[in-house]
């Protein structure tokens, strides 16, 4: 009885760590007004986010289960959470422990990239800074960067005469979840982290 419990809770855990995640973006910026939406796909579960309502959405099945409007925030909560990270910010962990926990962090945060598969992606994009030269400098380093994405739409122009930044982007990317599970056990079990970890706790 216990060894078929076993084997029913482990082919469940197989079938959730090869269900692969998806995750789409409709997203358009224009006049400082942000549309669109995120959404967050995996087995029967879709979570949706919407930019200009700041609503969240739980769906299964494709049938809304739970729906959390946005809240604002009232001006008393606003300088409690102000306070508390003026207090956070008074116990600083030890510039030994962050170097510690860099390069850990950046060989995550390279995995994880190299995890995702991006299926699409079309974007069209204005920018424009405050200093044309900075505007210049941003234009040669997206036509350096993006040139090497190929198979994808992308789009972009720069604005000389003002500070702007407008955007329309649809993109979908895919993610095995248990493509992320060496990764984050690497670095959960890396004797820096944990060394650098336990003492930023006892601070």
């Amino acid at each position: 009885m216990i060894g078929a419990l076993i084997i029913i809770i482990a082919f469940f855990a197989l079938v959730v760590l090869l269900s692969p995640v998806k995750i789409s973006v409709n997203s358009s910026r224009a006049r400082e007004e942000i549309d669109g939406f995120f959404s967050f796909g995996w087995i029967m579960f879709l979570l949706r986010y919407t930019f200009k309502d700041k609503e969240t959405e739980i769906l299964v099945f494709g049938r809304h289960v739970v729906r959390l409007p946005n809240k604002e925030k009232s001006p008393e909560s606003k300088e409690l959470k102000k306070s508390m990270a003026i207090k956070k910010s008074k116990k600083k962990p030890h510039l030994g422990d962050i170097f510690s926990f860099s390069r850990p962090m950046l060989r995550l945060f390279k995995e994880l990239i190299y995890s995702f598969k991006l299926k699409y992606l079309d974007i069209d994009i204005t920018f424009g800074l405050n200093d044309p030269a900075y505007t210049g400098i941003m234009a040669g380093f997206l036509h350096s960067i993006l040139g090497i994405m190929q198979g994808h739409t992308i789009r972009w122009s720069a604005d000389f005469t003002k500070p702007v930044l407008e955007w329309n982007l649809k993109a979908e990317a895919a993610i095995t979840p248990i493509q992320i599970v060496l990764p984050l056990a690497r670095f959960i079990t890396n004797r820096q982290v944990l060394r650098s970890g336990l003492r930023i706790i006892r601070d």
